[in-house]
């Protein structure tokens, strides 16, 4: 099932950091959403239809069991065009407006690195990363095929979510007024020009309705929608290298490499191919946590590989299709891959 989120209004989605009342005045909000808050966004919809099987929350028999989450898009209400996570392995050149180009694959040789891998990513000239920059599904095919090397069908998510400090204050209700050193500020977001679609399984929803979202509960419609195309095209590849591309944050057992990658060797077996990490282009981890609502605890924080990231391979053992079968529009996040965490595609090299 593949629906599109259009909120009401503001929504905010607090980072990591603690914000405990008396203490903190600022909480910072981000966008987009952990893949975590879409999923457990899904459950509470079913519930609201379904409170009679509220009881069976977490428990034998939970009719949520079975949900996961397999992509998590953008929608430019502008252009009517899905969007995803520059891959970070694509640059900008300083001035080049909003034309990215891919960093070329250069063999370590002839000096002393820390760097664990044979291969690292170089540009060709002055580069930076584009900060929360988003490529459109037509583009990003393009650059998975390898059948173009520049792209310039970038957006910022800057650009197009507006964020709105909101101020607000404790109430006292023994006093019914203002409760003191209780001032605080928040970071909502205004979607004026995106919406979010999410595709998953294993949970059926009505065909169009109304579920909360984020931090303050606001509320946001549904519908159900169909692409015209797949987000990513199917094609084959008789080379030894390839790539793989997270379109959302992963957790992987140890930090950024994936824990059936052997951490001396780098090599590693998934599925029915064995594999060589070779490079990667990764960013800045954040931090995941979150709140149980049935223990009334915080959820331990993890930190996350984020999405874009991008790392090689060489198969050792196996075929290109072996590749496809393992990484290929699969989430393989270490932890919570049914929440839609680590979802993969593959692309040459």
């Amino acid at each position: 099932m593949i629906i599109q989120i259009d909120p009401l209004d503001t929504l905010f989605f607090k980072d990591s950091r603690p914000f405990t009342m008396s203490e903190e005045t600022w909480a910072k909000g981000i966008f987009p959403p952990y893949p975590s808050v879409i999923y457990g966004a899904l459950r509470s919809a079913y519930f609201a239809d379904h409170t009679e099987d509220l009881k069976k929350a977490n428990e034998v028999g939970d009719p949520t069991a079975g949900l996961k989450i397999r992509g998590l898009y953008f929608l430019n209400r502008q252009d009517d065009e899905i969007y995803l996570p520059l891959p970070l392995d694509c640059v900008m050149e300083k001035g080049a407006g909003n034309s990215v180009s891919l960093l070329q694959m250069k063999e370590l040789s002839g000096i002393v690195s820390s760097c664990p891998t044979r291969y690292v990513l170089k540009g060709g000239g002055d580069v930076e990363n584009v900060e929360e920059g988003l490529i459109n599904k037509k583009a990003l095919n393009e650059y998975l095929k390898c059948s173009k090397e520049s792209f310039s069908s970038v957006i910022r998510l800057s650009d197009m979510v507006l964020t709105e400090p909101k101020v607000g204050i404790s109430i006292d209700k023994k006093k019914g007024r203002a409760a003191e050193g209780m001032l605080y500020r928040i970071g909502t977001k205004r979607l004026n020009k995106l919406c979010l679609v999410v595709d998953f399984e294993g949970l059926e929803l009505p065909e169009h309705g109304m579920m909360k979202l984020g931090g303050e509960g606001k509320a946001v419609s549904y519908r159900r929608i169909g692409l015209s195309q797949p987000v990513v095209d199917n094609y084959s590849s008789t080379n030894s290298k390839f790539k793989v591309y997270l379109s959302t944050p992963a957790f992987f057992t140890n930090g950024w490499l994936p824990g059936w990658i052997d951490q001396k060797t780098l090599v590693g077996k998934i599925g029915n191919i064995e594999v060589e990490l070779l490079t990667a282009a990764i960013a800045k981890p954040s931090s995941i946590g979150g709140f149980d609502m049935k223990t009334q605890k915080p959820k331990p924080m993890r930190k996350t590989v984020p999405a874009g990231s991008v790392y090689y391979f060489e198969i050792q053992d196996g075929s290109f299709q072996d590749a496809l079968d393992a990484f290929n529009q699969r989430p393989i996040s270490d932890f919570n891959p049914e929440q839609g965490f680590g979802v993969a595609y593959v692309g040459g090299v």
